[in-house]
């Protein structure tokens, strides 16, 4: 369809119309997609859980070669073209926020505000010429409110 604007109801006719076999037509292509994409899922998914079963288990009889040679030699390290293994001591740690924040010093403690803005949009009121005033009738510096009419188009499903 042209960009021409719409001058009567039969050309808004026309143009809903339009909207509708464009949302048909896009809907068929969602459905044959999704198909494909089912299609393509029921090979891949258990290929891929396979792969992924056989890798951990070659994973776990490697980890269990290389703490072998670790007990022997904590220097041991492994390379070749394939690969290599070794090892990397690192820290796990786990903690209480709520208990750390009260004895931590205040250095390391981050606090920060964050608006509720839909909370508290809700006790404001808007005026006429675009200012915003709170429940007791005082403007609020940093808020105007506009008025805009939104049109809602809603094509009907279905053939002609």
């Amino acid at each position: 369809m042209t960009d021409m604007r719409i001058t009567d109801e039969e050309g808004l006719y026309k143009a809903l119309y339009r909207l509708r076999k464009l949302d048909e037509e896009q809907a068929h292509d969602d459905v044959q997609r999704q198909k494909e994409l089912d299609e393509t899922n029921a090979w891949y998914v258990p290929a891929t859980k396979t792969r992924q079963d056989e890798r951990e288990a070659v994973e776990s009889r490697i980890k269990d070669f290389y703490l072998t040679q670790y007990e022997a030699n904590p220097h041991y390290r492994y390379k070749s073209r394939n690969g290599s293994v070794g090892k990397r001591k690192s820290v796990e740690w786990t903690h209480d926020d709520q208990q750390l924040i009260d004895n931590v010093p205040a250095e390391y403690v981050k606090t920060t505000k964050k608006l509720q803005w839909g909370d508290y949009k809700k006790t404001l009121t808007p005026l006429d010429d675009g200012r915003v005033v709170n429940e007791d009738g005082e403007v609020v510096a940093g808020v105007t409110a506009t008025s805009v009419i939104n049109v809602t188009i809603k094509p009907t499903k279905g053939d002609d």
